[in-house]
């Protein structure tokens, strides 16, 4: 995922991802920094997995704006 591709773009990408997808952009993740543990991940339907991620790169794209 790049936070500079289209928000509709971004979307797109994040709902294919699968559960195992999901959790591994997400212990990817370095800005914003991300400590969810295995546990909590492990919990999470594919949904919520990337619901949580579609945020973590929508503050990522507004870090990167505000910093540009």
């Amino acid at each position: 995922m790049h936070v500079d591709d289209s928000l509709e773009e971004m979307i797109r990408e994040v709902a294919t991802l699968d559960r195992a997808d999901c959790i591994a952009a997400l212990r990817e993740f370095t800005c914003p920094p991300l400590d969810f543990t295995d546990d909590f991940l492990n919990r999470q339907d594919v949904d919520r997995l990337r619901h949580i991620l579609l945020a973590a790169c929508l503050q990522a794209r507004k870090s990167a704006r505000l910093a540009g």
